[in-house]
């Protein structure tokens, strides 16, 4: 169970595990300055009593014998001035996982106990130095696969998306206002909103929840990548685009029909948005019992794919299995034809691929083409990186804020359907608007609950 009342002192080690130039051991809490008091030591072996605030003071770390463990640099942050808003120190010795355990072990003999995943930033955003959406922020900045990622992750640790939340719960708390005085005081007659006054606030916090909620699925795909499947028959050349693509021998490439058999998945980075390529079994009619398991789950990740490669071999022509393939992609939007083996002359060309809106001639082995395939992958899924940055609205990258933001949507659509039909009611009116500002007051943090805390802190790493 969760210390939600921030009472104990909490440690942990605040960087990743393995050989580094720098350890480092985080403390946060009412005992962090005394457990430091405790622990360092000058260079002379000397108990030091004062610190000054946001300075670095050398010495010695020191174990219950008095004996040195590690040279460190250690600071002493005072709260609330702090990240957790509690009183930090970080304790900076040599890289290495055995020093800074021992350290760390120290700390805890001092009166520290073990920090959760995700209790300094939990611990932040309960002493309101961020929201919850800057939390996840954190969390995904820590994550990030690209550097768009990051970056989109960074604008929300900025607060661009709590400023959205917030100006439309103002919008809707002040319209509760007047729904509200009419509900509290009818025997004055107090004037509300007219009824059109009403329905078009109603309607421009639609339109605002609406964009918010379309953003999630490019920002779902620049948070988890594009998926990409490629598939044709065996030996179109399927592993050498995907070898290709990665600029690196990734898949067993022979002539062998049938050599991949099982899923093989690769992610690469391409203008700063997450690719993740899957490489699956060639799809043909076949009694191979391992290789027909190696079919049906290729045939499952086209279901799931955003972009789908439809390989053929052009030096070869299409082929009954080319032509059964094609059939059971026919009327997919996200498929791109991929006429493969262009430096061995080409019998099929683009141009008689009839069917696919996108195509590309590329020589696999070559390499050649590759650069235009990539293009039309992003161009299929509408992303462009400057635009997603330069972009002025937030991006949703999380389930959790878009299922809430979906629920006061509505909420508001059903205060909407009321005022069409002619129920009036403030009661009724205001019960769906509470609804809705409660749901968005779940994005920020403005109402919470333990459960919400451990789905959304327990995905971060211990120290963070």
């Amino acid at each position: 169970m969760r210390d939600y009342m921030c009472e104990d002192t909490i440690a942990a080690i605040g960087t990743p595990v393995g050989k580094g130039a720098i350890g480092i051991v985080r403390i946060s809490g009412k005992k962090a300055l005394k457990i430091l008091k405790e622990l360092f030591r000058t260079k002379k072996g000397e108990r030091k009593e004062t610190f000054e605030e946001r300075k670095m003071y050398y010495g010695l770390v020191v174990n219950e014998f008095e004996e040195p463990i590690d040279e460190v640099l250690a600071v002493y942050m005072k709260g609330p001035r702090s990240f957790t808003g509690e009183d930090v120190v970080e304790i900076h010795s040599h890289g290495g996982i055995v020093v800074v355990r021992k350290i760390l072990r120290e700390v805890l003999k001092k009166g520290a106990r073990l920090a959760e995943p995700g209790e300094f930033t939990m611990r932040a955003f309960i002493n309101g130095k961020i929201d919850l959406t800057q939390a996840e922020a954190i969390n995904q900045l820590i994550e990030a696969k690209s550097e768009v990622e990051a970056k989109v992750a960074l604008k929300q640790l900025e607060g661009n998306l709590s400023k959205k939340i917030e100006e439309l719960r103002d919008n809707l708390l002040e319209l509760k206002a007047y729904i509200e005085a009419a509900v509290d005081f009818p025997e004055e007659e107090i004037e509300i909103l007219e009824k059109g006054q009403v329905k078009g606030k109603i309607l421009e916090a639609l339109d605002k929840l609406k964009k918010l909620i379309e953003s999630y699925e490019e920002g779902k795909l620049i948070r988890e990548g594009i998926k990409v499947a490629i598939v044709g028959r065996p030996n179109v050349g399927k592993s050498s685009l995907l070898n290709a693509l990665l600029k690196e021998e990734r898949a067993i490439v022979t002539e062998i029909p049938g050599t991949t058999r099982d899923i093989i998945e690769e992610s690469i980075t391409l203008k700063g948005i997450p690719l993740r390529l899957i490489d699956t079994a060639g799809i043909r009619e076949t009694l191979e019992k391992v290789e027909r398991i190696g079919i049906k789950r290729s045939l499952e990740k086209l279901r799931e794919a955003d972009v789908i490669l439809f390989v053929v071999d052009g030096s070869k022509g299409l082929t009954e299995e080319d032509l059964k393939i094609l059939n059971h992609l026919k009327g997919k939007e996200n498929v791109i034809a991929v006429v493969n083996k262009r430096d061995l002359g080409l019998k099929v060309k683009c141009s008689d691929l009839k069917g696919f809106k996108k195509c590309v001639e590329v020589s696999a082995k070559e390499e050649k083409g590759i650069e235009e395939l990539t293009e039309k992958i992003l161009e299929l899924v509408m992303i462009e990186p400057e635009a997603v940055l330069g972009k002025e609205e937030p991006l949703i990258t999380s389930e959790r804020q878009k299922r809430l933001l979906e629920e006061a949507k509505g909420a508001l659509e059903r205060v909407l359907k009321s005022l069409d039909e002619g129920f009036e009611s403030p009661e009724f009116l205001s019960i769906d608007l509470n609804e809705a500002l409660e749901k968005l007051g779940m994005i920020v943090g403005k109402i919470t609950t333990e459960d919400m805390f451990d789905i959304i802190f327990s995905r971060f790493c211990i120290g963070k």
